[in-house]
């Protein structure tokens, strides 16, 4: 099994993926790209990204009444907002230090889902039509509304436990990487 294969947990044949669950994904690296054109024109972006910015959002509220936020509001009517445009938003009470940092970053989440979506989809047999091309939409808006917001990096920050979670991570990957090598025990033995 090729790696991208064990990766996608998809069965394959002698030759890789499968051709049909290869041109999924091509068509779902398309989608991504079209929606990554749309951006010139804001207003077909918006409306192209719009179920993305729902997730996206809901993410933020979720997690907001999970962990004491408090929201006070949840729109996803773009609006301008100073030189730019905010495609939604969602208004906190009570962001804190101790959830700032989840309620910021809650949108990652998508990303597990869309990966979810993607195996369930390449473990079947998909057969291209309009519900195949709704779904590659459906992930392709996911993994763009998975991406935080200038705003959302700015209420994570606020935080010392992404700051102190950021440290741990580069403490275990700095010790990862400047550990030796593990050698094999002299008295290992060759077994039949």
């Amino acid at each position: 099994m090729g790696y991208l294969g064990w990766m996608l947990h998809v069965p394959q044949g002698e030759s890789g993926i499968h051709g049909l669950q290869l041109a999924y994904l091509a068509g779902f690296a398309a989608m991504l790209w079209l929606l990554n054109q749309a951006r010139r024109s804001f207003w077909l972006f918006s409306l192209l990204v719009l179920p993305g910015t729902f997730c996206h959002e809901l993410c933020h509220w979720i997690c907001g009444h999970l962990l004491g936020g408090r929201p006070t509001h949840f729109t996803i009517l773009p609006k301008r907002e100073g030189r730019g445009w905010v495609l939604g938003s969602v208004g906190l009470g009570n962001l804190r230090w101790h959830n700032a940092f989840f309620i910021g970053l809650a949108p990652l989440l998508l990303l597990p889902l869309a990966y979810g979506l993607l195996l369930w989809r390449l473990g079947g047999s998909p057969r291209f039509g309009w519900a195949e091309a709704g779904m590659i939409f459906l992930l392709a808006n996911l993994v763009f509304g998975a991406i935080p917001s200038k705003q959302d990096l700015k209420i994570a920050a606020r935080s010392p436990i992404g700051w102190l979670l950021l440290a741990a991570a580069l403490a275990w990957g700095w010790w990862r990487l400047t550990r030796p090598a593990r050698q094999p025990s002299p008295t290992a033995s060759m077994r039949r």
